[in-house]
């Protein structure tokens, strides 16, 4: 059982596939981080740096506007300005599709799951396979933010969110997380990599689901942008049609960025979303995998 994860894994990491999706995030990541460097350098063209006369470990000693103009509304998942985010958030589930979920689709096709049929049993096979797929989503999306991380926090002041300014921080009371972001602000975004990273994986998941049930190449790598963006309208939709005093976030491509600028992201909206999403592509995978005669 090692072996055949090992050798998901390195055919899924140690290919030029993984390194086309890993650089179309890549770039949208680093053109944030250098659009909000030259932003924030803008504000205070003299000196960046400068701004740590405001501050003394983390906390306003003056001036607590400046929580706006610092690390937590400057890297990718944080900053509203620039179009690169909306790109790499909106084009996140082709980019984790790319490496390997289209995997399956290609092996079947090809007839390569005959050849390995006397040499392991297919139970191993699909769970090895599920392990790379999302291993492969999930990276894809954790390297390029941990960059743009990087690159921000290199020359923008990691200054502590000031709770007053909620409007200006697109942040409000009751939202995922929301307690962190005032009091464990680093907590809170590491809370949001790693959750945009396990949508990585999902969504291969749901790419590699997609090729049990469509034979076209394109429809496996593109469906989950399809549906993220089918979810979007019909949100749309909905709300321009009814009163309401509060909005909801359920588009996974709005609720991944730490910002409220659609509706409110809450736990117990997410939650149930993103276990259906599991739950349909491993479902899909095991059931049919280990029932289709496929071999």
């Amino acid at each position: 059982m090692k072996n055949i994860i090992k050798m998901e894994l390195k055919k899924a990491i140690i290919s030029k596939f993984f390194l086309m999706g890993l650089a179309i995030l890549l770039l949208f990541a680093i053109l944030s981080g250098i659009y909000m460097l030259e932003n924030r350098v803008s504000y205070n063209p003299n000196d960046i740096t400068s701004l740590e006369y405001y501050f003394e470990n983390g906390k306003f000693k003056t001036n607590p506007d400046l929580s706006l103009y610092g690390f937590y509304n400057s890297w990718v998942g944080g900053e509203a300005l620039s179009l690169f985010q909306s790109l790499f958030f909106n084009l996140l589930p082709i980019g984790a599709a790319i490496p390997f979920a289209w995997s399956y689709h290609t092996e079947r096709k090809s007839g390569y799951l005959k050849n390995i049929a006397s040499r392991t049993d297919k139970k191993k096979y699909f769970i090895a396979k599920t392990i790379a797929v999302f291993t492969s989503g999930a990276l894809v999306v954790l390297i390029p933010l941990i960059v743009n991380i990087a690159i921000v926090s290199a020359f923008v002041p990691s200054i502590d969110p000031f709770a007053g300014y909620t409007f200006y921080n697109y942040h409000y009371v009751g939202e995922m997380w929301i307690e962190y972001y005032f009091t464990n602000p680093a907590l809170y975004v590491s809370l949001y990599v790693l959750f945009d990273a396990l949508y990585g994986g999902i969504f291969a998941l749901l790419s590699f689901t997609t090729a049990f049930y469509i034979k076209n190449i394109l429809a496996v790598l593109f469906l989950p942008y399809l549906l993220v963006t089918a979810i979007g309208y019909l949100q749309s939709v909905i709300y321009a049609n009814i009163y309401v005093t509060v909005t909801y976030e359920f588009n996974p491509a709005v609720y991944l960025h730490s910002l409220m600028y659609g509706g409110s992201r809450m736990w117990w909206i997410i939650l149930p979303i993103t276990v259906f999403f599991i739950l349909i592509s491993l479902g899909t995978i095991f059931i049919r995998g280990f029932k289709d005669e496929i071999f």
